[in-house]
């Protein structure tokens, strides 16, 4: 999707500099980033405690003795909002709740590192209560992992909340710290938390359009095989697929010394059929004979298939002498109960089929080629007898050699 493309326009520009998407794919950005960020934050969560055992050592080392428990015995609240947090992202179950209880911790954090100050005084003081500031704000913008609204919400919020609690039951907060520290970090903050999220939500657009063309790709692909495979008029497998089934079959019956059954079926008088009722009635019919022939390769391995014309083929691996007999015959019967008419079949006035079936153990002797000239022999031996009657395919007799030692005599 180009950028001079109008749908660009509509959906992209706004999604992007705006940070809002139309509703549905607005809906897909923020279950994408919410698992995105929670995956981020179970790695992240581990460095953001790492970098407040710093801090608390670094309080502990500036923060004047008569001040130090107070400074550690309040500040060690936002340690334990960060560790409940990174124990709730450990929680798969949890992951759809993580804007929730990471925008709830966020919040407290700064409230609570923007409360301090206002109990605290003296200059080292003042310089610890910079330092907790600019950790939590730099903690929420940039580690976290909220979406911009969610971030600018959590920051300024806190911020307001724990410049109130200062104001209200403490001593206030320095100028510098409301508006030098606060202020600006919240300031660079919410810059680079904006350009994060602007580059987060061009390249999920960019994955799902790729990911939507390689669906797209891939379903082209696939029906371009399947017709490869498939016959258009009936469904069934075309004859390019049956000659693929048919090697595979010959070979796996031959690995396990198993017969290999093929059945060639042809519609009696299917000309004369086209002719009266024509082509479109003709395809119905070839259809409806698919449907029905379908019902008699159910088995793993067997397989009905569109031979050419009027033509279906089926394919039956380990199946006997005698039962090849049994389905021709039901197959010849199941067309006849069909019951579609055909007026120029002198026999009985319906569509009917002719059966030519062959059965052959495979070996090294013989081909899979073999087995489909001895069905076709066996269904003009069919047709030869009458039509809607089906043949099993016999070998002719070994030719018997004459010995001629023994000369007539003159």
């Amino acid at each position: 999707m180009s950028g001079t493309d109008p749908r660009f326009r509509r959906v992209v520009v706004p999604g992007v500099r705006w940070l809002r998407f139309p509703r549905r794919l607005e809906r897909e950005y923020r279950d994408y980033h919410c698992r995105e960020a929670v995956t981020a934050f179970r790695v992240n969560a581990f460095y953001i405690l790492l970098l407040y055992v710093l801090l608390i050592t670094g309080i502990y080392a500036l923060a004047p003795e008569a001040v130090r428990g107070r400074w550690l015995g309040t500040y060690i609240w936002v340690g334990v909002i960060v560790l409940v947090a990174g124990c709730m992202a450990q929680l798969r179950p949890l992951d759809r709740w993580f804007p929730v209880y990471a925008g709830i911790g966020s919040f407290l954090a700064v409230a609570l590192s923007m409360a301090i100050p206002g109990f605290l005084h003296g200059p080292a003081e003042t310089q610890l209560a910079h330092v907790s500031v600019i950790y939590a704000l730099v903690i929420v913008y940039a580690m976290v992992g909220l979406r911009f609204s969610h971030a600018v919400l959590a920051c300024w919020g806190g911020g307001v909340l724990g410049w109130g609690v200062a104001e209200a039951f403490g001593s206030g907060i320095d100028w510098q710290i409301a508006h030098r520290t606060y202020t600006g970090i919240s300031l660079l903050g919410m810059f680079l938390c904006y350009t994060a999220e602007v580059r987060d939500r061009l390249l999920f657009f960019n994955q799902r359009q790729l990911h939507r063309q390689q669906q797209r790709t891939q379903a082209l692909a696939d029906r371009l095989h399947r017709l490869s495979r498939e016959d258009s008029l009936t469904s069934l497998a075309n004859r390019r697929f049956f000659d693929e089934a048919l090697e595979r079959e010959w070979r796996r019956c031959k690995r396990e010394q198993k017969p290999l059954a093929v059945m060639l079926v042809d519609v009696d008088h299917f000309k004369d059929y086209n002719d009266h009722y024509g082509h479109l009635q003709g395809d119905e019919c070839l259809q409806a004979l698919a449907t029905e022939l379908r019902r008699y390769g159910r088995r793993g391995g067997d397989l009905v298939a569109r031979f050419g014309g009027e033509e279906f083929v089926l394919l039956y691996p380990g199946v006997e002498e005698a039962e090849a007999m049994q389905l021709a015959s039901r197959l010849c019967r199941a067309v006849r109960m069909l019951g579609m008419p055909h007026k120029l079949n002198p026999r009985v006035g319906e569509v009917t089929i002719s059966v030519g079936a062959a059965v052959l153990m495979p070996g090294e002797r013989n081909r899979a080629e073999q087995l489909l000239e001895a069905a076709d022999r066996a269904l003009y031996q069919a047709k030869t007898a009458g039509r809607d009657t089906w043949k099993l395919y016999t070998p002719p007799p070994p030719v018997r050699l004459v010995s001629d030692t023994a000369k007539p005599e003159e």
